[in-house]
């Protein structure tokens, strides 16, 4: 199925995007949740079609590979608790050394960061996962670079994201499009590296992607502090993600984890 890739992102459109136009188009806004949710397994349910269409074992021995549990517990903490307060933690500093005014306020909503944190990884944005990292990906190291496999990824990640715009509810629908399309290239990187580390497990990374979801709200910004920009919380984000990108990349080469025939 390497051959026909792109279908896959495809697939994951034709998936997701009629879903939210349901919502969106015939469902009171309480209810739209439900359609967004459901969407937003798109990117996985794609995976299996795929996967399914390949033939053999192919399927079951995706699933095994891809929720494997039995892996250190370093990881599940790196893509759950570390990285994601790394990130925000290299965010805040960023914005309080342009001369912002921090808001963060230590109490015990943090606490509820986990409840988050599991929301999120189930139903709201590390269910995407073992679609973009788990299949298509692995699928992509075995035509190109991985850096390039990074961009792919990334640029159909962010495209999938677009008719979001259009729907109340989605968290990220106050970010330029283009921002989101510049900053899904080095999280894909990230992400990217991090399930290669880990055995190619998507828990930890399905933790991390919702991680940088939830995490910034314990980080509130009280200030603007750059001029002329719409949306600085993503500017800095971005180059966030790719402070820790090009880290990741100098560390392992260019390979950001993969090793061929592994």
């Amino acid at each position: 199925m390497s051959n026909y890739w792109w279908f896959y992102f495809v697939l994951s459109c034709l998936i997701s995007w009629p879903v939210w136009s349901i919502g969106k188009l015939f469902l009171p806004e309480n209810f739209r949740i439900i359609t967004s949710i459901i969407g937003a397994f798109g990117p996985f349910v794609a995976a299996i079609i795929m996967q399914k269409r390949a033939g053999g074992d192919g399927l079951r021995s995706w699933f095994k590979t891809t929720f494997n549990f039995r892996i250190k517990v370093k990881w599940f903490l790196l893509g759950g608790i570390i990285f994601p307060f790394l990130i925000a933690g290299v965010h805040h500093i960023i914005y309080l050394g342009l001369g912002g005014k921090s808001g963060i306020s230590p109490g015990p909503d943090w606490l509820i960061y986990f409840v988050y944190l599991i929301s999120t990884t189930l139903l709201t944005g590390g269910n995407e996962e073992p679609g973009w990292r788990g299949y298509i990906t692995p699928v992509l190291m075995e035509r190109f670079h991985p850096l390039i496999v990074c961009v792919i990824v990334g640029i159909g990640w962010a495209v999938w994201h677009l008719p979001m715009y259009f729907f109340e509810g989605w968290g990220g629908n106050n970010q330029p499009f283009l921002w989101l399309l510049i900053y899904c290239i080095p999280l894909s990187v990230i992400l990217t590296w991090l399930y290669y580390s880990s055995r190619k497990s998507i828990i930890p990374v399905m933790l991390l992607h919702a991680g940088t979801n939830v995490v910034f709200r314990y980080f509130p910004m009280e200030t603007k502090v750059l001029v002329n920009v719409a949306d600085e919380f993503t500017v800095i984000k971005t180059i966030c993600y790719f402070f820790f990108a090009i880290i990741l990349i100098v560390i392992t080469k260019g390979s950001i984890g993969y090793r061929r025939n592994v």
